[in-house]
């Protein structure tokens, strides 16, 4: 198998985001913080033709060969590949997005092979959504897990799985990006089922590529862990999967109120979890609340400093490695 990912996401290039895409959201006023609702603003104020091409001019700039080969020379050995199902299959049922562009993914999976990166291609923004929420393209108040499209999901997969079997450079999947905690548990593993199988079908054998399954938060890992061993035999009957955790800090009124020293022993806890079962950190990142590191105790950077050393040792206990994001 592959040596564990140590790697950087390429988030905000084939999935817009507010945060790492700022730079074209910020063009466009209104409070629009997702993709789907940024595509309607830019075809209002640019026209079809117009937006298209500040999109198309977006995604050829973002990622480079450059940053291809810098991520390389930093002594990272991949890539995480967030991507939209629309630059695979083209926008769906009426779906904002634009596409397919998949062009792109094929452009950047030679530039990996050139430089020696891996890659985890993943679907980051699955048909319908795997949630309500900005990062799978699409945030939607009225978003119910019945929405989310998985025939169509599977469709997706099979595509990347039948166009890139055999590359070298790539050597992992996700299935989907940080499903709602309101799809059930029985349902989530029988799409991950089906989805572990329609890989290996197309042609991806688990020798070559790991597949990952996204768990999200630690709070589920318990109970979808157990579904997955006890009803599909999972770990058993699938080679080479792994559990996807996204290990943030920053996010929710629980973490906005811990001090520095809670946010290492949590640091630590993590450590523990990834020991028991095969694992990604397909996220994680250095942001801490400011009641973290601005109590004049500890310096903000000596601060950073020290979550990063914390986190770095705690994560190289996952199976697959990691990815910052």
């Amino acid at each position: 198998r592959h040596q564990p990912w140590r790697g950087v996401n390429l988030g905000g290039w084939l999935l817009l985001e507010a945060g790492p895409s700022s730079a074209l959201f910020d063009r466009f006023e209104g409070g629009v913080r997702c993709e789907w609702k940024l595509m309607q603003k830019m075809r209002e104020e640019l026209g079809a033709e117009k937006a298209a091409e500040a999109l198309r001019e977006h995604r050829e700039t973002f990622i480079t060969e450059e940053d291809i080969r810098r991520i390389r020379s930093l002594g990272l050995n991949a890539v995480r590949v967030p991507f939209g199902y629309w630059v695979v299959m083209g926008p769906a049922n009426e779906d904002e997005f634009m596409g397919p562009c998949i062009e792109y993914l094929d452009r950047v999976l030679h530039w990996c092979k050139i430089h020696g990166l891996q890659v985890l291609l993943d679907l980051h923004g699955a048909p319908g959504g795997e949630s309500g929420e900005k990062p799978c393209g699409r945030e939607r108040r009225d978003w119910s897990w019945q929405d989310w499209r998985f025939d169509e999901s599977l469709a997706a997969l099979r595509t990347i799985a039948t166009r890139y079997k055999g590359h070298e450079a790539v050597t992992g999947i996700a299935v989907c990006n940080e499903p709602s905690e309101t799809v059930p548990a029985s349902v989530l593993c029988q799409f991950y089922d089906r989805a572990v199988q329609t890989i290996r079908d197309a042609g991806m054998p688990p020798d070559e590529v790991s597949i990952m399954l996204p768990i999200y938060r630690t709070e589920r890992l318990d109970e979808i862990w157990r579904l997955w061993n006890q009803s599909y035999d999972g770990f058993a009957r699938h080679a080479n999967v792994a559990f996807d955790l996204h290990l943030y800090h920053c996010f929710g009124p629980w973490w906005q109120r811990q001090g520095f020293g809670s946010h290492l022993r949590m640091t630590k806890r993590h450590r523990k979890i990834l020991r028991r079962v095969p694992a990604v950190v397909g996220e994680w990142s250095l942001a801490l609340p400011p009641q973290a590191c601005g109590d004049g105790d500890v310096e903000e950077d000596e601060a950073q400093r020290a979550f990063a050393k914390a986190q770095l040792e705690a994560y190289a206990q996952a199976s697959h490695g990691w990815f910052f994001w």
